[in-house]
């Protein structure tokens, strides 16, 4: 299996406003790849900190 990539290809035009608007394709795919890097990170920071609990638990019980 490859690697995910980080890339964004939109198939629709940006209307390139100033100010990014929230209906850009361009905006809306970079607002679900920011959160589903967070959900990511968050989700390997809670496996980590199992992992090191277990490893605790059997120290203390050796």
């Amino acid at each position: 299996m490859g690697k995910k990539k980080d890339t964004i290809k939109v198939k629709r035009k940006c209307c390139h406003s100033k100010s990014a608007c929230k209906t850009c394709p361009i905006v809306v795919l970079r607002e679900a790849l920011r959160e589903s890097k967070a959900a990511e990170a968050e989700k390997a920071r809670k496996k980590r900190k199992k992992k090191e609990k277990k490893a605790a638990l059997e120290t203390t019980e050796q």
